[in-house]
């Protein structure tokens, strides 16, 4: 399992995620605050609810992410693009970049720990200049750790 967020420039971030020998390499511009939006979604599956999503836009495609259980430990991870994001089309007409599953705490310990590795390197006031308009995503970071915790 390997999950890697890396702020490219102003207001863009290359993700790559790998589950079982699958991979997808996406995209996203600080139109949507797209880490913040994936680690509220990893949350929500932690405290146990059965399915959440992420969208961040790829100007002018759409990645989305789409976490559901499998079971009581397991996570299956989707990631979709749709062409135009825009055009507000259901997951079915998406292409499929990953479909895979691994245990849900391994996803949200690798989430976790690139969260900390983009506050060590960038801290608050390089995460903001870089990503603009928004914050870095300290109250999701906190929320994983005490979820991981517990």
């Amino acid at each position: 399992m390997e999950f890697r967020y890396e702020l490219t420039g102003h207001g863009w971030a290359d993700c790559r995620v790998e589950i079982g020998g699958q991979h997808a390499e996406v995209v996203a511009s600080y139109l949507t605050d797209a880490l913040d939006d994936l680690c509220a979604a990893v949350a929500a599956v932690l405290r146990g609810d059965p399915a959440a999503g992420a969208s961040w836009d790829g100007e002018p495609v759409e990645f989305r992410w789409r976490l559901d259980r499998a079971g009581t430990d397991r996570l299956r991870v989707r990631v979709l693009q749709l062409a135009d994001g825009m055009a507000r089309r259901p997951d079915d007409e998406a292409q499929v970049l990953l479909d895979a599953e691994c245990r849900l705490r391994t996803f949200a310990g690798a989430v976790l720990s690139e969260l900390q590795r983009i506050d060590r390197e960038h801290g608050e006031a390089g995460y903001r200049r870089l990503w603009l308009q928004h914050a870095f995503p300290r109250r999701r970071l906190e929320q994983l750790q005490s979820l991981l915790a517990a």
